[in-house]
C-alpha cells in the first residue's frame, strides 16, 4: 500500500516538475522582453524561516509573509486576524471562547482545546514555541511581521509540526529615541490604543516599552436582557531589552503580558433535529423556536456579563547570541510561559421550561416551570506552564560553500483543566433501556405505556477534570552544500522523543473514577532539498520532507478503555516543487509551490455525545493524502501602485478512514465501525479554493502629507467542521471586501501625524466562523464572524 502511494505521488511530482519548468521558462521570457517604465522596485523581504536571516526569494519553502504595512491595512493585531489573507491557511476562534483558536494549514488541523494532544501547527513568538492554541489569541504587542510556513516542518523548529509553522516576529529595541501613539475608534464602540516608547539607555543598552488596550461592545443581543453579547476588553504590554557590549555578543530579553475579559455568548442554534423534537417534547420545541440557519441578531442566552471569560498570558524569553568567529554563531533561547483561563459559564441555548417537561436527573422529579434550563452548560478552568531551552550552532565552512544549522531542544509543560458540565437529552435516550417500572419512576409517569416519550432530562458530569505532564527532547541538523554557483543540495534530520503522562477524573458509567496513563514516542524525520538558481532572479527547488506529531491521550474519554488506548503518532511524507522569481526590473514577483503529501495514522477528532455527555475523541484515521498549489504574485505596474494576488488550491483525500459511523440526519450512532473514506468530508478546515487580492495606490507626497488608498478582497470556498456530521454546519463559499484610506506623514514641528478611515466586510456578509454538531443531543451551533464595521485611526510619532 505504501509503495502504491509513493508511486502515485511520484507521478504527481513528475507532472508538477513539468508545470513549474514551463512557468520558469515563461517568466524568464517575460523578464528578458519587458522594458520598465519607471525605476520603482519591490522591497527585498528578509525572513528567519530557516532560523537565520535569508531573503524570501532565496528560501526554499512555501512561505507567506505579512509585514507591518499589510498588518496595518487589514487591522491585524492578533493571530486570528490574518486567516483570510493566506491561501490554504485557516485560523478561527473556537465556539465558547474568544481566546482559543483552531488552525489548519493544507488541511492539517488540530482544533480541540484539550491539553493531552499536540497542535498540528506550531506557533513561535520570536523563536519561542507556544505549546497551546488554547489561549493563543492574545494581543501581540509590537508585532513586526508574521511568517507562515506551509507544509511539514520537521527539522529546524523546536517541535515537529505536520501542518506548518507560524512565526510571530516583534520589533527589537533600536538605538534612537522614538515614540508612537495610535488611537482607533469604530463600530460597536471599538476602541484601541497602542503606545510604544523606544529608549536608548547607553551605547550598549536599549529598551522599548509598549502597551495596547482594546475594547469592543458585543455585536448580538440577549433575547432575554437586551444586553450585548460578544463584547471584549484586552490589555497587553511588552518590555524588551537589548544589550550589545560588543560586536560579538548580544543579549535580548523580552517580557510579554496579556489579559483579556470577554463575553463568549455568541454561539447560536442553527438546527434542531426533528427526531429529538419528537422524543424530547416541549423543551426541544422551544429550542427549535429560537434557532435559525441564518445569522440572528438576538440570541436565547442569558450570559451577558462582559467577564464571563478571562484569560491571562505572560512569558519571559532570553536570547543570547555569541559570534566567536565570523563564520560561527552560537545562540541560546530560554523561555518560561504560563497561561490560565477561567470560563464562568458557557451555554448554547437557554429556555424557561414549561411545567412537567424536563426531568431533573435521576430524581424522578420535574424541574419547576419557569426555571431557566440550558441545552448544554459548562464551566472551565485551565492552567498551563511551559519551560523551553534551545541551543543552536549556525555557521559556514569551506569558504561558505557549506552552511549548517545544528541544534538541541528541550521542552516541558504542566497543564490541568476542570470542565464540569450539564446537558439535556430526550428522556427516552437516557432511560428508555431501563425496565418499565424504573422508567415510570424516573420519568414521573406511572400510567403511560411509554412514560419517557415527549420528555427531556437534565443530566450532568460534575466530576470532569484532568492533568497532563509533557516532555519533549530533540536533536536536529541541516547542512547545505553549494555544488556550484547555481545548485545547492541540502540534507537535514531531526530526532525527537516525546513523553506524555495524563490523569483523568470523570464519570465512568455514572460513577466517578480516576485513571492515569503514560506513554512515549520517538521519531527520526529526515528531509532533503535541491535548489537551482536558473538566473539571479529565478530560483527553483524540489523538496522532500517528513515530520511527525506525537500521540496522546483522549482526555475527554467517557470510558476507561478509551482513555487507556492512547492515540498513536501521525507521520507525513511531503513532496514540494517551487519557483521563486522576480522580473521586470524587480517590479514583479511571482512565487508558486506545488505539493503532494501522504499521511499515515492521521489524527482526526470525532465529536461524541450521549448519556455520558459531550466529548471529543481522537482516532487515527488511517491514511490520507493532500495535494495542491500556492501562488503569490506582486506587481508595481506604475509608480506608486501595488497589486497583490494570491491563490491556493487544496485537494484532500482519505485513503482509509475507519471509524464508528453516525447518521448525519438523526445524529445517532449506527453501531457500525467501517471505512468511511468514500463519504467523509475532505473539507474539514480545508476549503478547496482560497485567495486574496489587494491594491494600494500611494499618491504623490504633498506639503500636508501623503495619501494612500488600499482595498482588498478575500475568497474561500465551502468548508466543513466535522468529517461526518456536516449537513447543518458547513460554511458556504464567501468573499469579504475591506478598504482603508490613509493620510500619513503629516508634518509637525516635531514628528508627524497619521489619519485613516477603514471599513471591513463592506459587503456585510454573514460568515460562519465555527460550528459544532452535537449529534445525539439533537442540535447544532455556529458562531458568526462580525458583520460590516467602520472606523478611524489617528496617530502621532517621532
Amino acid at each position: 500500500m505504501r509503495l502504491t502511494q509513493r508511486t502515485r505521488a511520484t507521478g504527481r511530482v513528475r507532472n508538477a516538475v513539468a508545470t513549474v519548468a514551463l512557468a520558469a521558462a515563461s517568466t524568464a521570457a517575460w523578464a528578458q522582453g519587458a522594458s520598465p517604465t519607471s525605476a520603482t522596485m519591490l522591497d527585498e523581504i528578509v525572513v528567519t524561516a530557516e532560523r537565520r536571516e535569508t531573503a524570501l526569494q532565496d528560501t526554499p519553502i512555501s512561505l507567506a509573509v505579512i509585514g507591518t504595512g499589510q498588518l496595518e491595512a487589514i487591522g491585524a493585531f492578533e493571530i486570528s486576524d490574518i486567516s483570510d489573507q493566506i491561501p490554504n491557511v485557516r485560523i478561527n476562534s473556537i465556539a465558547g471562547s474568544q481566546s482559543n483558536i483552531g488552525i489548519g494549514i493544507r488541511g492539517v488541523s488540530a482544533t480541540d482545546t484539550q491539553l493531552a494532544m499536540d497542535p498540528a501547527v506550531g506557533i513561535y513568538l520570536d523563536g519561542v514555541y507556544i505549546g497551546r492554541h488554547t489561549g493563543a489569541v492574545f494581543d501581540i504587542v509590537d508585532l513586526e511581521r508574521i511568517e507562515v510556513l506551509r507544509g511539514p516542518q520537521g527539522t529546524l523548529y523546536g517541535r515537529n509540526s505536520t501542518g506548518g509553522a507560524i512565526n510571530l516576529v516583534t520589533r527589537r529595541p533600536g538605538d534612537e529615541l522614538a515614540f508612537d501613539q495610535t488611537v482607533s475608534y469604530g463600530s460597536e464602540n471599538f476602541l484601541r490604543s497602542t503606545t510604544r516608547v523606544n529608549l536608548p539607555i547607553s551605547g550598549q543598552l536599549a529598551t522599548s516599552l509598549s502597551y495596547n488596550h482594546t475594547q469592543r461592545d458585543g455585536y448580538v443581543e440577549s433575547l432575554y436582557s437586551g444586553k450585548d453579547l460578544g463584547g471584549i476588553q484586552s490589555d497587553a504590554a511588552r518590555l524588551a531589552l537589548r544589550w550589545a557590549p560588543g560586536e560579538r555578543f548580544t543579549a535580548d530579553y523580552a517580557f510579554d503580558w496579556s489579559q483579556r475579559q470577554a463575553n463568549n455568548a455568541t454561539a447560536q442554534l442553527v438546527h434542531v433535529r426533528p427526531l429529538q423534537i419528537g422524543l424530547g417534547g416541549r423543551f426541544y420545541q422551544q429550542l427549535a423556536a429560537v434557532s435559525s440557519p441564518q445569522r440572528m441578531q438576538r440570541l436565547p442566552l442569558v450570559q451577558d456579563s462582559n467577564d464571563e471569560n478571562t484569560a491571562d498570558v505572560y512569558g519571559h524569553a532570553l536570547t543570547l547570541e555569541w559570534r566567536p568567529a565570523a563564520d560561527l554563531t552560537v545562540k541560546s533561547i530560554s523561555s518560561f510561559r504560563t497561561w490560565k483561563e477561567d470560563e464562568r459559564g458557557s451555554s448554547f441555548g437557554d429556555v424557561f421550561v414549561d411545567a412537567n417537561t424536563v426531568l431533573n436527573g435521576a430524581s424522578g422529579a420535574y424541574i419547576p416551570a419557569g426555571e431557566r434550563v440550558a441545552n448544554f452548560y459548562s464551566t472551565r478552568k485551565d492552567k498551563q506552564e511551559q519551560w523551553s531551552e534551545e541551543l543552536q550552532l549556525l555557521g559556514s565552512a569551506f569558504e561558505s560553500r557549506l552552511t549548517y544549522t545544528l541544534g538541541a531542544y528541550y521542552f516541558t509543560e504542566d497543564g490541568k483543566e476542570a470542565n464540569p458540565s450539564m446537558y439535556v437529552l430526550p428522556a427516552q435516550f437516557a432511560f428508555g433501556s431501563q425496565p418499565l417500572a424504573t422508567q415510570r419512576f424516573l420519568c414521573a409517569d406511572f400510567i403511560s405505556p411509554t412514560p419517557c416519550l415527549g420528555k427531556s432530562v437534565r443530566l450532568g458530569n460534575p466530576a470532569f477534570r484532568y492533568s497532563v505532564d509533557n516532555e519533549a527532547y530533540a536533536l536536529y541538523g541541516q547542512l547545505t552544500w553549494a555544488i556550484n554557483d547555481a545548485v545547492d543540495l541540502t540534507f537535514g534530520g531531526r530526532w525527537s522523543r516525546d513523553r506524555r503522562s495524563a490523569t483523568l477524573t470523570t464519570l465512568f458509567g455514572g460513577v466517578p473514577g480516576t485513571v492515569a496513563g503514560s506513554k512515549s514516542w520517538s521519531d527520526f524525520s529526515p528531509n532533503g532539498t535541491l535548489t537551482w538558481k536558473v538566473r539571479d532572479d529565478i530560483n527553483t527547488y524540489f523538496k522532500v520532507a517528513t515530520a511527525y506529531r506525537a500521540g496522546g491521550f483522549n482526555a475527554r474519554a467517557t470510558t476507561m478503555a478509551s482513555f487507556l488506548s492512547p492515540v498513536d503518532a501521525e507521520t507525513v511524507l511531503a513532496y514540494e516543487l517551487g519557483l521563486k522569481s522576480e522580473f521586470w526590473d524587480r517590479r514583479a514577483r511571482f512565487n508558486v509551490a506545488l505539493f503532494d503529501m501522504d499521511y499515515e495514522d492521521r489524527q482526526v477528532k470525532q465529536f461524541e455525545a450521549g448519556t455520558g455527555g459531550a466529548s471529543q475523541r481522537f482516532v487515527n484515521a488511517g491514511k490520507s493524502s493532500a495535494r495542491g498549489v500556492e501562488m503569490d504574485f506582486t506587481v508595481l505596474p506604475i509608480e506608486r501602485l501595488e497589486f497583490r494576488l494570491s491563490y491556493g488550491y487544496l485537494d484532500v483525500k482519505y485513503d482509509e478512514y475507519i471509524t464508528a459511523v453516525s447518521n448525519p440526519v438523526t445524529g445517532l450512532g449506527t453501531g457500525v465501525t467501517t471505512d468511511v473514506s468514500g463519504i467523509a468530508s475532505t473539507l474539514v478546515h480545508a476549503p478547496k479554493h482560497t485567495g486574496a487580492a489587494s491594491a494600494e495606490y500611494t499618491f504623490p507626497a504633498t506639503s500636508h502629507g501623503t495619501w494612500a488608498l488600499w482595498a482588498g478582497a478575500t475568497y474561500a470556498s465551502r468548508r466543513d467542521f466535522d468529517p461526518l456530521l456536516y449537513l447543518y454546519t458547513s460554511t458556504p463559499a464567501h468573499t469579504l471586501i475591506d478598504a482603508r484610506l490613509t493620510l500619513r506623514d503629516v508634518p509637525l514641528r516635531r514628528g508627524s501625524l497619521l489619519f485613516a478611515l477603514w471599513g471591513r466586510n463592506l459587503a456585510d456578509k454573514s460568515v460562519r466562523e465555527w460550528s459544532i454538531d452535537f449529534g445525539t443531543m439533537g442540535w447544532a451551533i455556529s458562531t458568526f464572524a462580525p458583520e460590516r464595521t467602520f472606523g478611524a485611526n489617528i496617530g502621532y510619532q517621532f
